[in-house]
């Protein structure tokens, strides 16, 4: 990314600051309040799919230091975005950037165990009629086109460390799926975070899964 002019730089506290650009996918309150719900320690490896300009990441970060970042993103020009972000921040000693489909990522790709995987997906399922008018790197941020749901909870299975914690917020409406498919992967979800924009039915749902624990799970909501 060779020219910032027309990217804006959204400043997230202590010493760290992302650009995002109007052109490209910006990120939204879903990768927000999925970083607050994070537990991260400082000595974790995080690795983030799907990542976008890898706001949830930084945000995270910028909560509470941690190890090493990793991060996944198909697109090359998103991919450009993180690399300003991580030189911007000085991270550089810390991160390492897949531009890559996530289910070409092998464990063999990291050179220490991943501890928590982080996820803001595509909700929505390809229609093609959705697809028409969207721009192609919109529609890739927004739409299952080059990973699934299931794609993306197995290839995490297959890269998280036994005991290692899985973060995604999802659509509510999908959240049957999202923790049915979990369990599937050996993900077992241990919390759940419904999130309401009224008093009717939730928008979002927020869970932290982890890998070959015991089932039981506690529920929460937060009103916005």
């Amino acid at each position: 990314m060779k020219n910032t002019d027309n990217f804006k730089l959204e400043n997230f506290g202590n010493g760290i600051s992302v650009y995002q650009s109007d052109n490209l996918y910006k990120f939204t309150q879903d990768a927000i309040l999925l970083a607050k719900f994070l537990n991260i320690k400082h000595s974790d490896n995080v690795l983030e799919l799907c990542a976008g300009s890898g706001v949830i990441s930084f945000y995270a970060y910028s909560l509470n230091y941690f190890n090493h970042l990793y991060f996944n993103e198909i697109q090359p020009e998103m991919c450009e975005v993180i690399e300003e972000n991580i030189k911007f921040n000085n991270l550089k000693r810390k991160s390492k950037i897949f531009n890559c489909n996530l289910k070409d990522l092998k464990l063999s790709d990291f050179e220490k165990p991943v501890d928590v995987i982080i996820c803001n997906p595509p909700y929505q399922k390809v229609n093609g009629k959705s697809l028409l008018n969207e721009k192609k790197e919109i529609a890739i941020s927004r739409h299952e086109i080059e990973a699934t749901l299931e794609d993306i909870i197995k290839k995490s299975s297959e890269l998280i460390k036994d005991k290692g914690r899985f973060y995604m917020v999802h659509l509510a409406s999908r959240s049957a799926e999202l923790i049915a498919l979990c369990h599937n992967y050996k993900l077992e979800v241990k919390k759940i975070k419904y999130i309401f924009t009224n008093d009717k039915e939730a928008y979002l749902v927020l869970i932290e899964a982890v890998k070959n624990a015991n089932p039981g799970a506690i529920v929460l909501k937060e009103q916005i």
